[in-house]
């Protein structure tokens, strides 16, 4: 059998040589095109890292004022936890707990004359002010739901003092000089509206306890959520 003829080639398929207009059209873009993409690539690196740095920032005083907001609220609960409430607790228990040793032993005590000289509501100014700024919403939501159910009570409180202080005001404060006539009955009994009155108090005094109780829990779980 006689040799291939070399015309038909090796049988084998082969890839078509670029033209050479082609190939010399790549020598020539090819460097071009890869300068560009490396230069595009190296912007969006860039731009890249820029928001992530941006985005740290933005965590990072977002941090920052839920800290201030924390350490804030704090300072406003102790003074319910540790200051004002305890002590507010202890004069008003001394004063119906003498009153009620008296009324056991057959006595005829004045009536309890418990007044805040201050500030006649719980303090709220924090709390208020963090609400109205919307800054309240950088802290966690169930630590928020309780502070605001805290604070409604806290208002309730207030309420209820206003509502003892107003009669006190007139039926004991400014007859406790006229003597023990002033509040008994020529009979003997205590006259109406001082059995309203130490009732009054004895609600104050437990409400306000619980805020006390309330507030000493809140801190606690605001340092857990500050990290402190």
């Amino acid at each position: 059998m006689s040799d291939a003829d070399p015309s038909l080639g090796s049988g084998i398929d082969e890839m078509p040589a670029p033209p050479p207009a082609q190939h010399g059209r790549w020598r020539r873009f090819g460097p071009l095109l890869s300068k560009i993409a490396l230069e595009l690539f190296i912007v969006f690196v860039g731009v890249s890292a820029a928001f992530a740095v941006e985005n740290y920032r933005d965590v990072r005083a977002q941090h920052e004022r839920r800290q201030v907001v924390y350490r804030a609220l704090d300072r406003e609960l102790k003074q319910m936890a540790e200051t004002h409430g305890p002590i507010l607790q202890r004069q008003m228990t001394e004063q119906l707990a003498a009153w009620d040793s008296a009324l056991v032993k057959g006595e005829k005590p004045l009536p309890p004359v418990f007044r805040i000289r201050d500030a006649e509501r719980p303090p709220t100014g924090v709390w208020d002010a963090a609400v109205a700024t919307g800054t309240i919403e950088l802290i966690d939501p169930e630590l928020m739901f309780e502070l605001a159910r805290f604070y409604t009570r806290a208002e309730t409180v207030g309420d209820l003092y206003q509502r003892y202080s107003t009669a006190a005001q007139v039926s004991v404060w400014s007859r406790v000089d006229e003597g023990r006539s002033a509040f008994w009955q020529p009979d003997g009994q205590l006259r109406p509206e001082i059995k309203t009155h130490v009732q009054r108090l004895r609600d104050f005094r437990d409400m306000q306890g619980k805020q006390v109780q309330g507030a000493i829990i809140l801190r606690k779980k605001l340092k857990k959520a500050a990290g402190a």
